[in-house]
């Protein structure tokens, strides 16, 4: 009897673990943008027609998104000056929202570096660093924004799931061989 309690015990485990076990992957690599903007000097405002970058997608995204594929956004006015948060726009399935931007200007032109949030089905989300470099002051230009996602360690280390996992399994051994045992005397 007691083997049969163990080899049930052992049986909900393996049954569970993979329950346990899933997650998410997160996004890394990089992919750039390319296209058109106009500085106000407290804003951007991005022209229709923008597009990834061509041979710039590695890891994640190279599977995610294609050369030449169409960014929208709902409003193409990005104001910076101060910043507002929450400028979001997709570029096929992958959804980007810009959780911060800081503007430095040098020398007749601005860049600007920031953090980013990106979501896309299948995936955990994940945050990236951003920098659209060398935009001038003044003027339609064209420009040029990288975006780097670097895998993060997770938040719960795996080691500690499993003990406690492990942990319950012997309780519930424990408590069916006491019982058992009980129930014999």
């Amino acid at each position: 009897m007691y083997r049969r309690i163990l080899q049930l015990t052992l049986a909900a485990a393996i049954a569970s673990a993979p329950l346990v076990l899933h997650a998410d992957p997160v996004m890394t690599g990089q992919f750039s943008i390319i296209g058109s903007v106009q500085n106000l000097n407290s804003s951007l405002i991005f022209s229709p027609g923008a597009t990834t970058g061509t041979g710039t997608q590695t890891e994640t995204f190279a599977t995610l998104l294609t050369d030449g594929e169409m960014v929208t956004a709902n409003s193409g006015t990005l104001a910076y000056d101060p910043y507002p948060g929450g400028f979001i726009f997709n570029i096929g399935g992958l959804q980007v929202t810009l959780d911060s931007l800081t503007a430095t200007s040098e020398k007749g032109t601005i860049d600007f570096t920031g953090i980013a949030d990106l979501s896309a089905a299948g995936f955990a989300d994940t945050l990236a660093s951003f920098a659209i470099q060398n935009v001038p002051d003044t003027g339609v230009n064209g420009f040029t924004a990288m975006f780097t996602a670097e895998a993060a360690p997770p938040t719960v280390p795996e080691p500690s799931s499993l003990a406690l996992l492990g942990s319950g399994i012997l309780g519930l051994a424990s408590a069916s061989i006491r019982k058992f045992r009980s129930a014999r005397a």
